[in-house]
């Protein structure tokens, strides 16, 4: 599962009401946010598969593994992974909404 950032941006800018901020606001707000939230997202795989999960994962990026490869083992040491990064995303959505950073 490969994450979609374009339709991850755009549901930033509905869920969060950021249409009404000037495209360059807008573009450098979705910026540190996505930066964040990938963070999140990265973090929170790699505690989630594990100490030989992680080892694992950096075995396929030294070999230099495609990203085809990187989604197949994501997909197979979380299964569900697409619904896991999508809980993730939705929980920084709220956290945003509820700190009314927005």
């Amino acid at each position: 599962m490969a994450l979609d950032y374009t339709s991850i941006k755009e549901e930033l800018v509905r869920d969060l009401h950021l249409e009404q901020l000037p495209k360059d606001k807008q573009e450098a707000l979705l910026a540190n946010m996505g930066e964040v939230l990938l963070k999140r997202i990265f973090l929170e795989t790699m505690e989630k598969i594990g100490d030989a999960g992680v080892a694992e994962y950096e075995a396929l990026l030294d070999a230099g593994a495609k990203q085809e490869a990187i989604d197949a083992f994501f997909d197979q040491k979380i299964p569900g992974y697409d619904i896991f990064v999508r809980g993730i995303v939705t929980a920084f959505k709220e956290e945003m909404q509820a700190a009314g950073t927005v």
